[in-house]
């Protein structure tokens, strides 16, 4: 019977991850274990430059949140102020019903951002598609306020689709 000699490994410096012996890169981070200075460099370098991309983009992100927020605290005061001076029962319980979706929406995007934002921006498309139909004067008044919504939720979203997570010991949970 032949014995076989088991495959040597290590611990990846960066990750601590099992690595073969053997292997340039840590499969599971990209450390260069065995590589050169130059390759450690680049590794650290690239590293950092995600690090900055993805703070960018959760600045992003919580801007998009907050719009999320505006809106829902929007919908509110209109869906009162349209009440107290129609009396319309239903005008106010369905803009009470906005304003609990796009609260829980707001909340949601810690967790989830891209699926959050994606829901609140076709929520906020679909209202004002709604709007227009019931009446079309609707469509163009407040235009640069739906411009302005319509562009921090797609900055938001793009962004929260662009985040990568930045493995190992010096990322930070935030």
């Amino acid at each position: 019977m032949e014995e076989t000699s088991p495959t040597e490994n290590q611990t990846c410096t960066f990750c601590s991850e099992t690595i073969e012996k053997e292997a340039i890169y840590c499969a599971s981070c990209g450390y260069p274990e065995n590589g050169s200075e130059k390759d450690v460099a680049k590794f650290y370098g690239r590293r950092a430059m995600q690090k900055n991309r993805n703070t960018d983009a959760k600045d992003k992100i919580k801007s998009a949140r907050n719009t999320l927020y505006i809106i829902a605290g929007a919908t509110l005061i209109f869906g009162l102020l349209g009440y107290f001076q129609n009396k319309d029962l239903f005008t106010l319980a369905t803009n009470f019903a906005v304003f609990f979706i796009y609260l829980l929406l707001a909340s949601w995007s810690d967790t989830k951002p891209l699926m959050a934002l994606l829901l609140g921006l076709l929520l906020y498309l679909t209202l004002i598609l709604i709007s227009a139909i019931i009446d079309p004067t609707t469509l163009v008044s407040g235009i640069i306020w739906k411009v302005i919504i319509i562009g921090f939720l797609g900055r938001g979203i793009y962004s929260a689709s662009s985040i990568k997570d930045v493995k190992g010991p010096n990322a930070s949970n935030e």
